[in-house]
């Protein structure tokens, strides 16, 4: 199965302001959220002109306005970006959104040859890609300048399994052994092995990044796991976030651990820092 635009931009167009809400309505969304921000804060700075690629209905865009010289938003979904514009007037910041574009991970050639300072695109952008996923990587390179850097995220295939392991013998029982395993070993979630399933996308391990990432002209400079301790589940998670000190401790250890090397497959997502050279 290769890549096909319609089907993410019809999946978020009909997750409408549910995207919204993604990394809030839950303690592990909320884990999450908070490892993405301290590698955002730790390399946006305020005179960097930054393109932010799949940025749906504005999660990191509220943010992005406050760390960024320029911003310029962009979706493959224009429902996303309306939702996006709403909130930002909302929130008294829309005028600090240089543009918004809809643009595609796999054709940004809209965007001129290194015109930003950082690219942003993280959550399931990259993961949508599937036979498209170089195109994807070698996309955004092209538009950051030498020296600048690319914040790259995707879905991770070890917290997916862990987290539905209750699910697997429905799966096995849907679609036989063999497509199980194919989904275990390759992370596709495809047509071909998941014929019933709406979600067709790529969770990754470490190793498939490396492989993406290998050959390219750049550096990493950062590796980190995004939401680790959301395994321990939204009801343990819950009785934690009760006691406010209790909770600051856990979100100091998930920063933490999140930069060990150990842990970098079993968060919800995996980011990477690249450097362009």
């Amino acid at each position: 199965m290769g890549y096909d635009a319609d089907f993410p931009r019809a999946h978020y167009d009909r997750l409408a302001d549910a995207e919204w809400t993604r990394l809030t309505r839950s303690r592990r969304g909320e884990l999450n959220f908070l490892v993405h921000m301290d590698v955002l804060k730790t390399h946006i700075t305020p005179e960097m002109d930054v393109l932010e690629v799949g940025a749906g209905a504005g999660i990191y865009t509220k943010e992005l306005v406050h760390m960024a010289r320029r911003l310029v938003v962009s979706d493959l979904s224009e429902v996303q970006l309306a939702l996006n514009r709403d909130h930002m007037r909302d929130l008294g910041v829309l005028d600090r959104v240089a543009d918004y574009r809809v643009l595609d991970l796999v054709d940004l050639g809209a965007v001129e040859p290194s015109a930003f300072d950082a690219v942003v695109c993280v959550g399931g952008p990259l993961s949508y890609l599937l036979d498209k996923e170089s195109v994807g990587v070698r996309q955004v390179l092209r538009v950051v300048k030498p020296g600048g850097i690319v914040v790259l995220g995707v879905m991770s295939l070890v917290n997916t399994v862990v987290l539905f392991m209750d699910m697997l013998p429905a799966e096995k029982e849907a679609i036989g052994l063999d497509n199980l395993r194919w989904l275990l070993e390759t992370g596709l979630q495809d047509r071909e092995h998941h014929p019933a399933t709406e979600h067709y996308c790529h969770m990754m391990t470490s190793a498939d990044v490396d492989g993406l990432l290998a050959g390219e002209a750049v550096d990493v400079v950062e590796r980190r796991a995004a939401g680790v301790l959301g395994m321990a589940g939204e009801a343990a998670l819950d009785a934690v976030r009760e006691d406010d000190e209790l909770w600051a401790l856990v979100v100091e250890r998930e920063l933490a651990w999140s930069k060990l090397p150990g842990t970098l497959d079993v968060g919800d997502n995996i980011v990477y820092v690249i450097r362009k050279r």
